[in-house]
């Protein structure tokens, strides 16, 4: 199975709730406050009380493995070949960094943090994550199957 890659034009990617997209400003504002996130992820608070997830640290691209509900951000690797079995091979052992927590009410969508959330679909690619409603914590972790392959992985772990 093939990974579809996203790239960003060298800022952070945002992560908003699909009933919130009209809310996220690019670089009228909301953009600046992404690429205030140092850390690997960030939550960001939209008008309303909706959230924003920041990927940050770097651009790097990023794909989604839905069965996983994890996000997963290309550090170095040879080729794609087989990329998705090595992250799923990984998962079982890696050792996970507890993030923050993402209210959501419902389907997310991941895109460059630069465009309007009203651009989605028109002027810049995207791609969305199937959640249900509800309260995530973000949890992060990286999967190095040889010294010449590495990968970031985010994963939604749903709270109760």
């Amino acid at each position: 199975m093939s990974l579809t890659w996203l790239a960003t034009g060298g800022g952070p990617f945002i992560v908003v709730p699909r009933s919130a997209l009209a809310l996220w400003s690019g670089t009228e504002g909301d953009y600046d406050r992404a690429c205030e996130v140092m850390d690997l992820v960030g939550v960001l608070e939209l008008p309303g009380g909706a959230e924003a997830l920041v990927l940050g640290d770097e651009p790097l691209s990023t794909a989604h493995l839905p069965e996983h509900r994890v996000l997963v951000r290309w550090c170095y690797a040879e080729s794609e070949e087989g990329v998705a079995d090595m992250i799923r091979a990984g998962l079982p052992t890696a050792e996970w960094e507890e993030g923050p927590e993402l209210s959501t009410t419902g389907e997310l969508v991941m895109f460059d943090a630069a465009y309007f959330g009203t651009e989605v679909g028109t002027l810049t690619a995207s791609t969305a994550l199937e959640l249900s409603a509800g309260r995530y914590r973000v949890d992060s972790t990286g999967v190095e199957p040889d010294h010449l392959t590495s990968f970031r992985v985010h994963r939604f772990v749903e709270l109760v």
